[in-house]
Formats: C-alpha cells, sequence, structure tokens
C-alpha cells in the first residue's frame, strides 16, 4: 500500500475515497493507495465533498477552509488540498494509514 499523502506548493494533498450515504461520517482506513471516507451526505450539489472536507479537517485539527477539493469534483476517488505540512498530516492521519492500522471494512 502506498502513501495518500503527497506534498504541494500550498500544503498537501490526500488522496481520498469516498463513501457516501453512510450512517455516520468517519474515516476508515486505507483503500489501495486513498484514504478511505465514509460520508452521510448524498452526492448531490458538492454536499459530499463538503462533509469530505469537514470530516478530514476535524481529524487533522484544522477548519474545514482549510481542506479544499483539488481534483474529482464528481469522482468517488479525489484529492483534497490540506493547509499543512506533508509531516503534520501523515503524523495526525497515522491511526489510520500507519503500518500497524489494520483496514475496517
Amino acid at each position: 500500500m502506498g502513501d495518500p499523502v503527497r506534498p504541494h506548493p500550498d500544503g498537501a494533498v490526500v488522496a481520498v475515497r469516498a463513501v457516501p450515504g453512510a450512517s455516520a461520517a468517519k474515516l476508515m482506513g486505507l483503500h489501495g493507495d486513498e484514504l478511505r471516507i465514509r460520508v452521510c451526505s448524498p452526492p448531490i450539489d458538492g454536499r459530499a465533498n463538503e462533509e469530505l472536507c469537514e470530516v478530514l479537517a476535524k481529524v487533522l485539527g484544522r477548519r474545514a477552509r482549510e481542506v479544499t477539493v483539488v481534483a474529482g469534483h464528481t469522482a468517488r476517488s479525489k484529492q483534497l488540498l490540506v493547509a499543512a505540512t506533508p509531516a503534520e498530516v501523515r503524523a495526525a492521519l497515522s491511526p489510520w494509514i500507519g503500518r500497524s492500522a489494520a483496514p475496517e471494512r
């Protein structure tokens, strides 16, 4: 499995896999090279994208406006830009992307 976090001139980009229609919004672990995130909102009018940003921001200890979708607006696989260094993002996500993290299905 690869690293879903990569550097970007404005911070770090996190590769995510959106799973809409969940009963609770939460991070689920890795899905290949992407971070799997369940969201409650339907993929209509960008609501699921907004919720993805909110969930990731909460885990990272950031404000929702510090996380934006930069690619994959209408796809399940997305690229989210975080206003933080890649090291900070990896450290905050280590319970889900670390070597000892077991994927939840």
